[in-house]
């Protein structure tokens, strides 16, 4: 039996695009999960969805895993942590298989605009720093 291979493109019908989203998300959580287990290895995968929902999964949890990124990737003066937001003790925290790695939710409908304002500014930060890294890879690359 050999697998055909599928064009990646937008999936239009919306209800479909959300059920995709939704099994691939799940597929992705598990990879990571399994990359964890099998690797030692610390991960985190964060997803927004068409709804502005946050999905987003980590070991040992995505702060964690970002406030490392930041630190190992931040310019010497820089140097200060970001969190990745402050409500984290808010958002809706579901255990996975086991009881090492969590599952993070964050529920926007939940927040004020205060709040609001500060993850958008905590995460357009956090943007920031991953592009100027990945341009500062491609540039020593091209080197």
């Amino acid at each position: 039996m050999v697998r055909t291979k599928v064009e990646i493109k937008r999936i239009e019908d919306k209800a479909k695009r959300h059920t995709t989203f939704t099994k691939r998300r799940q597929g992705l959580f598990k990879k990571t999960k399994e990359l964890v287990k099998r690797c030692d290895a610390e991960a985190a995968v964060i997803t927004f969805s068409l709804a502005g929902n946050i999905f987003a999964f980590g070991h040992p949890s995505v702060d964690n895993v970002v406030n490392r990124y930041i630190a190992a990737t931040s310019a010497p003066e820089l140097g200060e942590v970001v969190p990745v937001h402050e409500e984290a003790e808010d958002a809706v925290i579901g255990t996975n298989e086991d009881d090492e790695t969590l599952g993070l939710e964050v529920p926007l409908d939940d927040m004020g605009m205060t709040e609001l304002e500060e993850l958008d500014r905590t995460m357009t930060e956090m943007k920031k720093k991953v592009v100027d890294k990945i341009d500062g890879i491609i540039s020593c690359s091209k080197n």
